[in-house]
């Protein structure tokens, strides 16, 4: 469901807010967002096959990947608590 949600709010504007967030370029944080639209990212198996798969594919240690998927989950629970509290609101 949190995955719908994150392309309701825009696939761009989830992007570009991961690139504030983490200070990483663009290109990386697109190439975030796919290993995150390729995962789940509910439950416990799930944030470990993330987090292993953003230490192999994109070479960044383990503390990193954890960060990254910590910050991922913040911007896509922000999405969500807006979207509850404003249905009728475009996400422009």
């Amino acid at each position: 469901m949190e995955k719908c949600m994150v392309m309701k709010m825009n696939k761009k504007g989830f992007i570009e807010k991961l690139s504030k967030t983490t200070n990483y370029d663009i290109s990386t944080c697109e190439r975030i967002n796919s290993i995150l639209e390729d995962n789940g990212f509910i439950g416990k198996n799930n944030k470990a096959k993330l987090v292993k798969d953003l230490t192999e594919k994109l070479n960044f240690t383990e503390e990193e990947a954890e960060n990254i998927y910590e910050k991922c989950m913040s911007i896509i629970q922000t999405a969500i608590k807006e979207k509850l509290r404003h249905p009728f609101r475009t996400q422009n």
